[in-house]
């Protein structure tokens, strides 16, 4: 992925496993994508590595509650921070509960069923407005050299190093 023009992240924080490392406010989800962007180009070896961000936005939605609005502009911003160049967000409306999906699937939208804008939908348009035109700015301190081993673990430790987070025991 580090090799292609620009790479596109997908990663979300309940199924990286980032809430095996804190709570959904905490940096291990909050920064995932941040962290992402960071550790992409640590393979390249460009810090000015374009990275676009492709996915709905959640930690597990159903673990936020009245907290996803606040998740989701701390994850944007985060990431816009870091340099992330491009954002989208595919889900738009709430899944309706008469299909059979996991039930994580079911408040992810943006608006509800019946097209109602959600709180986090205030957010995305709100961070769009603000950000829509401006310039990228790429971090410029330089990201550490990628895990020597490219397994979960190691993956891991490197980006909760460059979150500078450190687990709480037990």
């Amino acid at each position: 992925m580090a090799a292609r023009p620009m790479p596109i992240i997908h990663c979300y924080p309940y199924w990286t496993g980032a809430l095996k490392y804190g709570v959904a406010m905490d940096p291990p989800s909050a920064k995932l994508l941040a962290a992402m962007a960071s550790l992409v180009r640590s393979y390249a070896g460009d810090l000015r590595k374009p990275v676009l961000f492709v996915q709905r936005r959640d930690a597990g939605i159903e673990l936020l509650g009245p907290q996803q609005a606040d998740w989701l502009e701390k994850a944007v911003l985060a990431a816009i921070d870091s340099g992330v160049s491009w954002f989208s967000y595919w889900d738009s409306h709430d899944v309706d509960r008469k299909f059979e999906f996991n039930p994580l699937e079911y408040s992810l939208g943006l608006l509800t069923n019946d097209g109602r804008i959600k709180e986090q939908g205030r957010v995305f348009k709100q961070l769009a407005e603000a950000h829509r035109g401006k310039p990228v700015v790429f971090p410029a301190k330089p990201v550490p050299p990628p895990p020597a081993q490219r397994t979960m673990e190691t993956t891991w430790r490197w980006l909760l190093d460059w979150m500078d987070w450190k687990p709480k025991a037990g």
